[in-house]
């Protein structure tokens, strides 16, 4: 039950954060220029919703079950598509968006190779 109560605190915050940063994001878009407004949006969206992750940082390992061999998945896939679109777009002259698209679809068939040859776990 307490838990719970904390969960609700913390969707208000992001709630919160989200309005703080439509607001700022309409005021310079409509001093300055709206693309400047989005940027804002953007910075401060993401600023706070990092500063709630960190200072949140166990529940959000216990409710999204993050353990260090995910972890490390996710650090090796992400290795392995910068790698794998630089080569696309070096070696074989592929523009930047297509061979990072490109990258995606071969790390997607790797991983559906992988989980579907793995024998299952008892």
């Amino acid at each position: 039950m307490g838990e719970e109560i904390y969960i609700n605190k913390i969707q208000n915050r992001i709630l919160y954060s989200l309005c703080f940063s439509i607001i700022m994001s309409l005021i310079v878009g409509l001093n300055y220029t709206l693309i400047q407004g989005y940027y804002v949006f953007v910075i401060l969206f993401l600023l706070i919703s990092l500063t709630l992750v960190l200072s949140n940082l166990e529940l959000v390992k216990l409710k999204l079950e993050i353990t260090t061999s995910k972890l490390m998945y996710l650090f090796v896939g992400v290795i392995s598509f910068i790698i794998i679109s630089l080569l696309f777009n070096t070696n074989l002259g592929y523009p930047l968006i297509p061979s990072m698209g490109l990258s995606i679809l071969c790390l997607l068939f790797f991983n559906w190779v992988y989980y579907s040859l793995e024998p299952l776990r008892g």
